[in-house]
This record gives structure tokens, C-alpha cells and sequence, in this order.
């Protein structure tokens, strides 16, 4: 369900408005089996340039819902909260949490990144959060929604610099002037985070037309 303006004003419904009811915001009911994800707003793209991908991020923190009909994901109740807090899509979170740790909340990388969004102690740190700290799932998923929303305020609207300073740190993107810097690693993130993410929003746009 959406209100109307949400409706008309959110690409990211547009495929699948036949199957969505619009109501009022306040009579959007509370349901553990709802999804809640956040439209996204149409924006042109600059000429000679290749279209971005849908962002995962709202300026006005309009949030739709939409039911989800399959098996429900690890961690989806502290996802959807640090996503309403942030303003950030939560399939954009699941799609990093799966490519970073594969929803193993005590796993720790050969680099000594910490937990299922994979984050540095010293990074933590910065962010407030004691190592000890970034075991914890709900703590983790939040200092890396606001690791997220730190870089878009930095990179924007570009979401492979905002993936490779994720990955491989801002300063390496720096040190390639500001692009995506060109390791193996980081190139293989990048594209495999945004082909997840992307697949996700093509299930729930599908699950949603399925419902017609």
C-alpha cells in the first residue's frame, strides 16, 4: 500500500501499480510480513551519459510498502530499521550484508573486518562503536547504514565510487581521482552488489505483479 503522492511521484512503483492499494499514510497497517522499502525518485540522466541505476536512497524519506511473499531474510527487522533511519533502500543493505559476510554476524575477513556488513574496528571507532561492539547485528547494521550515508554525501548520487570507498577505502578512491579504484577485488564488489540489489527489486516488482 501507498498514498497517492507516493504513488505518483516514486519510479520505483511504476511497473507494479496495478497491484498496490493507495491509502493514506496513517492507515498503512503494521505487519511483520510487510517489507517496507523507500521510493525512489526519478532523475534524468546527464547527456552522453548512461543512466544510473535506481538510487537506494530517498531525500524526503517518503517510505511505501510492499509485501514480500518469500522466505523471509536474516535480519530483516534491524535492516529495516537502520534503512527508515538512514534513508536508504534495506534490499541495498541486504545486498551488501549477503556479498560482505553471507548473513554470518561473527564472521571476521583476513583484514580484521568485523561482522555482516564487514567493518573495520577503527572505522567503528569513528563511528561510536566499540570493536566489541560490531558482533552485535543491530549495532553492526547501523554503523554501516550511517558508513553509507556518510559516503553519499560524499560521492552523491554515484554509486560505484560510494561501493569502492565501501570496499577499498576513500583514500584509495582519492588516489585515483575519485573513480572506482581498478583492483580486481573492488571491481568484482562492485558489480556483484549492484547485481544482487538489482535482482532483488526485479523479485519484489514481479512478486508485487504477481499479486494482480
Amino acid at each position: 500500500m501507498a498514498d497517492p503522492r507516493t504513488l505518483s511521484e516514486f519510479e520505483s512503483l511504476g511497473a507494479c501499480q496495478g497491484a498496490i492499494v493507495s491509502e493514506p499514510r496513517d492507515g498503512v497497517p503494521v505487519d511483520d510480513g510487510v517489507v517496507r522499502i523507500l521510493g525512489v525518485k526519478a532523475k534524468p540522466a546527464p547527456r552522453g551519459k548512461r543512466a544510473a541505476p535506481p538510487p537506494p536512497d530517498s531525500t524526503d524519506g517518503a517510505i511505501t510498502t510492499a509485501r514480500w511473499s518469500g522466505m523471509p531474510r536474516p535480519f530483516d527487522r534491524e535492516v529495516v530499521r537502520a534503512a527508515a533511519a538512514y534513508h536508504i533502500d534495506p534490499l541495498f543493505l541486504h545486498a551488501i550484508i549477503r556479498t560482505e559476510s553471507a548473513y554470518r554476524p561473527a564472521v571476521v575477513s583476513h583484514a580484521k573486518a568485523v561482522g555482516l556488513m564487514q567493518i573495520m574496528p577503527a572505522t567503528g571507532t569513528t563511528l561510536g562503536v566499540r570493536p566489541a561492539g560490531l558482533y552485535e547485528p543491530a549495532t553492526n547494521i547501523d554503523a554501516g547504514a550511517r558508513l553509507l550515508k556518510r559516503l553519499q554525501r560524499r560521492y552523491g548520487r554515484d554509486f560505484g565510487l560510494i561501493l569502492g570507498a565501501y570496499n577499498a577505502g576513500e583514500g584509495a578512491v582519492a588516489r585515483y581521482g575519485n573513480r572506482v579504484p581498478p583492483y580486481r577485488e573492488t571491481l568484482a564488489y562492485v558489480d556483484t552488489v549492484m547485481g544482487r540489489y538489482q535482482a532483488m527489486r526485479a523479485a519484489m516488482v514481479a512478486t508485487a505483479g504477481g499479486a494482480r
